[in-house]
């Protein structure tokens, strides 16, 4: 897991500005539980497997979600998720065996999904809406928690 979420903020973004951010929330399953960041201003709910983070006007939101990948590679769960999610493909790349990312558009709106597989699971970061920066601060927040 630490691995995985590692690799997610090293992806999701690296140069960061100063931002307030609240008190390290934490989320996701029980087998792999991690905490993350939450800027003021923004609200984080927890879901299955994870949270979804959004700005307080809504205009940008960040889901992070941990779920076992019975045995599918990251190619095969972005495929899964672009198909779920309805829109309409605009670029998937794989970056390595274990990450892909897909990149479509839903609505209007611009989505990025990160997918990374870590053993039997898989790390799925979502960011929608246009405020990047704040998303990839919150990304790079990213920890295993204690």
């Amino acid at each position: 897991m630490k691995k995985c979420i590692t690799t997610l903020c090293l992806v999701a973004c690296l140069a960061l500005a100063h931002q307030a951010l609240a008190a390290p929330q934490t989320f996701g399953p029980d087998f792999a539980r991690f905490s993350v960041d939450v800027p003021n201003g923004w609200t984080a709910k927890s879901n299955d497997g994870g949270c979804q983070i959004t700005s307080g006007d809504g205009g940008s939101s960040l889901s992070i979600q941990v779920h076992k990948n019975g045995g599918k590679s990251a190619t095969e769960l972005a495929k899964a998720i672009g198909e779920q999610m309805g829109g309409k493909v605009v670029k998937m790349e794989e970056n390595a065996p274990n990450q892909t990312n897909l990149y479509c558009e839903l609505d209007g709106v611009r989505v990025a999904v990160m997918i990374t597989v870590d053993g039997d699971q898989f790390v799925a970061l979502t960011m929608a809406g246009s405020d990047t920066e704040t998303m990839q601060k919150i990304a790079a927040s990213l920890a295993d928690a204690k």
